[in-house]
């Protein structure tokens, strides 16, 4: 009885097909600029702790860090500026003081980042969701909804295009 349980089991197993399901690698269009036509896949970790530690760096003040991981010239797209604004790495910082100077702190909570890349492209972008809570030296609090899109080539951030929206 055992050898026909054991043969019936054995059969089972080697009449089994192994199916093998294949998955899209990329997805998504480009519509604009020099990679038009073409699709996304994701993009690295690396990049990822990059976006998020610099989302950080900027909450915390830690302006040495997004120093270190900065091109030479970043480019800034606020919202309410309505134009680019090229930041040149400072070791005074005094951009960042600037564009941080009414605020006592800041807080903010990351809730994703999504790293892609266009296929083809020698930089990959990650797109970081999170909420901020900017406290006023007037004893002001404004609360915001953020999503910044930092794009990252050899492992330096060149250009920051952010969007915002108001929590109530």
């Amino acid at each position: 009885m055992k050898k026909i349980l054991l043969i019936i089991t054995t059969a089972v197993f080697l009449g089994c097909e192994t199916k093998t399901v294949e998955v899209e690698k990329t997805a998504g269009m480009v519509y604009n600029g020099q990679n038009k036509g073409g699709t996304f896949e994701f993009g690295s970790d690396e990049s990822t702790k990059i976006a998020v530690d610099l989302v950080l760096a900027y909450a915390d003040g830690n302006f040495e860090l997004m120093n270190e991981m900065s091109a030479d010239t970043v480019m800034f797209f606020e919202p309410s500026i309505g134009k680019p604004i090229p930041v040149v790495r400072d070791p005074n910082y005094t951009f960042l003081k600037e564009i941080q100077s009414p605020y006592d702190s800041i807080q903010r909570f990351i809730w994703n980042a999504i790293p892609i890349k266009a296929v083809g492209a020698d930089y990959e972008t990650v797109t970081v969701s999170f909420r901020e809570n900017r406290y006023y030296k007037t004893g002001e609090v404004e609360k915001l909804r953020l999503v910044d899109r930092i794009f990252i080539r050899d492992g330096k951030f060149f250009r920051v295009n952010q969007w915002k929206g108001i929590v109530d």
